[in-house]
């Protein structure tokens, strides 16, 4: 059976992607909010309010420019990395336990635990992240 360094090899660096329609979602209810926060800033510029539509809508567009690059979990240089706010991350050699959920996956090492979320992870990212996680080896 292979190490886990050695599927790392097979794998080099994998970006496991956040759904296409949840990043749409993401980058159009920021336009929609930029919008309505303009409007809102030409109809009554001296409302708070107007402004605060601008921010959210300037946050959400962020927000989507940020996992559209990073994307939902990144495996590469014998560590899984979950991008978010925080980045959470594990080393491959220390996981000791996949646990599979209906809806997640937990990832479980002897000082810490990763939780992988299916529902936020493309179909095709979703079969390549099932294929590594049977892989790896973890009769340690």
């Amino acid at each position: 059976m292979e190490t886990s360094g050695s599927i790392q090899k097979n794998f080099g660096r994998t970006k496991i992607c956040y759904p296409k329609s949840r990043l749409q979602n993401q980058i159009g209810y920021g336009i929609i909010m930029i919008g309505v926060g303009l409007f809102a800033v030409y109809i009554n510029s001296s409302s708070i309010f107007s402004y605060l539509w601008i921010l959210l809508g300037a946050l959400q567009t962020v927000t989507f420019l940020y996992q559209k690059k990073h994307q939902y979990i990144t495996i590469e240089n014998d560590k899984l990395i979950r991008h978010s706010l925080i980045p959470k991350s594990i080393e491959l050699s220390s996981i000791k336990k996949v646990k599979r959920y209906v809806n997640s996956y937990k990832l479980e090492a002897e000082n810490k635990s990763l939780r992988i979320e299916k529902n936020m992870i493309e179909e095709d990212s979703l079969y390549r992240l099932d294929h590594f996680l049977d892989n790896l080896n973890l009769s340690r």
